[in-house]
């Protein structure tokens, strides 16, 4: 198993079979390989690199024959005095030019062979490392191999094969959506597909896996929550919880079996033997209280109250064998306690072998001091009389983390059968063979940072973190089997086909830009939520644009637009126009009549649902006095638009037409409205609102 498993996590249960499981563990096992098992990019990066080196010795031991040669040249005697001039050697010369000429040739094209088969090598060990990097944490190349592992315990010996499951939590592994979008020509039809794309390096490759994907977070406290009473009257501190629970009966026949068939133990050679119980304690509770403050030192601070022993649920003491094939061992829930790690700041242990179950007895005095303490603990709960009350102190953090407590073996004397809690030591063990504990706590560790880190450099592309919707958690599950490897990279996986309908409409807003919209109105039919993301469309063949897509909820009344882009075989054109006239009562007042005129034409093969936005002055309520806004004339009618546009906010003063344009057709649409303020006043920013 992965080592950045979450301990308290680990499950199991019979899938087909009779037997039955009673516990489940997790602990850590080390397979010793008996040659490195290397891989194989590992080994080409290997001879890549070697073949670099001798390259590059190969060029080295050429460039410098190469000056050599070009070092050669003709030296002379030195003239003496009187002698008559020498004859120059001209054949030596020519013979020693032409040796020098062909042995450069031959080496300078060695050397560019050379120089190209160096680059080759650099490439291919380019290669190599790049390959080496991206390979899955999964494979392994040490020599020695620590992993989780799962130690189960059987109500009963298997007489058959038995399928198990095994379920377990691992961090750090994350999930964003993205979806495609296929569309017919013209719109009409298409069909939206779920894809996520998943990260994760936890050192286990998911091959062939049934994969479900979820907005829930698994760090979230779901605690049923609780009632609490009002009470009048005077305030008073509340106890503290405890996890106390008292002792069962009968403790001591769990281990009559045993004891029966194996007979009293004797003690390790070269330990003292045990020491008597003590007696029992004759004087009250309060005299026992102060014959233990009298016999204390003066200088010494009073202990701690005493701690209450956890008592673990009757179970079998005997336990499996080794994971590594060795003999047969007890098994963690028989087996003492070992002995804490070291504080900080102290040597490290080092665990040289597996000592015997005889070597890990406790000492006499820890002994003595939990014996004592358990008494005490007995004699504050008995003396209240009847049953007891849970005792006015908490419990120590270790001591209500069942999922760490281990119950101690046969070999602990008074205390065996009792819940105690797991050390260090005890996590991490590796049965049979010699580690050393800080070694496998900083691998766990950095298992654990690496699996943490996966998505640290950021999201894929337009993509968006996953969370709920409408307070909600969804699960969705994946058509088929999956393959994730464990690389840390982001690898896209199809999950599902969306039940959405999909209506096609186009948009212009004449006033703001003259062009016509495609838009996808979608609308969830499915049980799931519809998460943000990105969405590729394809219209037919053809590749149309990457856009965003909202959330949407699984509500049939919910409808969301999508944006396409620009459709150029829509046209629009708009015209105003603007007056300023008198009108009223003697000229009081002043009229500002506008009128537009808009023409949609069709180029598409198919029918076109357009919607035209307008947008007309809107006056306040202060204002509606003095200032009015007519709408004469408007054909074909329009639409007031009182509610938020597409989920946004409200526009005030908006207006809409909603018409189906025939194609190869044009249709005109004219509006007119008119502005009545008195005479004395003038709009701001000026008079023309169109």
């Amino acid at each position: 198993l992965p080592l950045c498993l979450e301990p308290g996590s680990l499950r199991a249960r019979v899938l087909s079979g009779t037997a039955r499981v009673l516990d489940v563990r997790p602990q850590f096992d080390v397979q010793l390989a008996d040659e490195v098992d290397v891989p194989a990019e590992v080994t080409a990066l290997e001879a890549a690199r070697e073949q670099v080196a001798r390259l590059q010795l190969r060029r080295a031991r050429l460039d410098g024959e190469i000056g050599e040669l070009q070092g050669l040249r003709p030296s002379y005697l030195e003239q003496r005095r009187g002698d008559p001039p020498r004859v120059a050697p001209v054949a030596a010369m020519i013979e020693l030019a032409d040796f020098t000429d062909a042995q450069l040739d031959r080496r300078l094209a060695e050397r560019r062979a050379v120089v190209e088969q160096l680059a080759d090598a650099e490439r291919e060990v380019a290669l190599r490392q790049h390959r080496l990097n991206e390979a899955s944490s999964a494979l392994k190349s040490e020599r020695a191999r620590l992993n989780r592992v799962a130690v189960l315990m059987l109500a009963e010996a298997p007489v058959a094969p038995l399928e198990l499951a095994i379920e377990y939590q691992v961090p750090g592994v994350r999930w964003v959506p993205g979806y495609q979008l296929k569309l017919e020509k013209g719109l009409g039809a298409g069909t939206l597909s779920m894809r996520a794309s998943i990260a994760q390096d936890t050192g286990e490759d998911w091959s062939q896996v049934t994969l479900a994907l979820s907005t829930a977070t698994l760090q979230r406290r779901t605690d049923v929550p609780e009632l609490r009473s009002l009470r009048i009257g005077r305030a008073q501190a509340e106890p503290p919880r405890s996890g106390w629970r008292a002792p069962p009966a009968g403790l001591d026949a769990l281990f009559e079996g045993y004891d029966s068939v194996s007979g009293p133990r004797l003690p390790p050679a070269g330990l003292p033997p045990p020491a008597p119980p003590p007696p029992p304690k004759p004087a009250p509770r309060k005299e026992a209280e102060l014959a233990k403050k009298a016999a204390m030192p003066m200088n010494m601070p009073p202990a701690a109250p005493p701690m209450p022993q956890l008592v673990a649920p009757v179970a079998s003491a005997r336990g499996g064998g080794s994971m590594l094939g060795g003999p047969a061992t007890a098994s963690r829930a028989a087996m003492p306690s070992m002995p804490a790690p070291a504080a900080p700041g102290a040597m490290p242990m080092r665990r040289r072998s597996m000592p015997s179950s005889e070597d890990l007895t406790p000492s006499m005095d820890e002994d003595d001091a939990m014996a004592e303490l358990s008494e005490s603990v007995s004699d504050d709960f008995t003396s209240f009389g009847g049953a007891p009350d849970v005792p006015q102190f908490g419990l120590d953090a270790a001591l209500l983390d069942y999922s760490r407590l281990t119950m101690i073996g046969v070999e602990g004397g008074g205390r065996r059968g009792q819940l105690r809690p797991m050390g260090q030591w005890d996590a991490m063990f590796a049965v049979g063979v010699s580690v050393q504990v800080e070694v496998v706590v900083s691998l766990v560790a950095a298992a654990q940072q690496r699996a943490r880190s996966v998505g640290a450099l950021g999201l894929p592309a337009n993509t968006n973190p996953v969370s709920a919707i409408d307070s909600f958690d969804y699960r969705y599950a994946c058509a088929g089997r999956l393959d994730v490897p464990s690389t840390g990279k982001w690898v896209t996986v199809p999950v599902s086909d969306c039940q959405v309908g999909l209506t096609p409409e186009y948009v212009c807003v004449p006033s703001v830009e003259p062009k016509v919209f495609r838009t996808l109105s979608i609308t969830n039919r499915s049980q799931h939520a519809l998460l943000p993301g990105p969405v590729d469309v394809t219209v037919g063949d053809d590749f149309l644009l990457t856009t965003a897509l909202p959330a949407v909820p699984p509500r049939a009344d919910a409808t969301h637009r999508l944006g396409l882009g620009v459709e150029e075989a829509i046209t629009v054109s708009r015209k105003t126009t603007f007056r300023e006239t008198s009108g009223g009562f003697l000229g009081g007042s002043t009229l500002l009549p506008h009128e537009i005129e808009i023409e949609l034409k069709n180029g598409l093969a198919s029918p076109a649902a357009i919607e035209v936005r307008e947008r007309i002055p809107w006056v306040s309520p202060e204002d509606e006095k003095d200032v009015k806004v007519e709408e004469p004339q408007v054909t074909p009618p329009w639409e007031r638009l009182d509610k938020p546009i597409d989920g946004q906010h409200v526009v005030r003063g908006a207006r809409r037409w909603k018409l189906t344009v025939a194609p190869g057709q044009s249709q005109k649409l004219t509006a007119q409205f008119t502005i009545r303020l008195p005479a004395d006043r003038m709009v701001v920013g000026g008079n023309r609102r169109s």
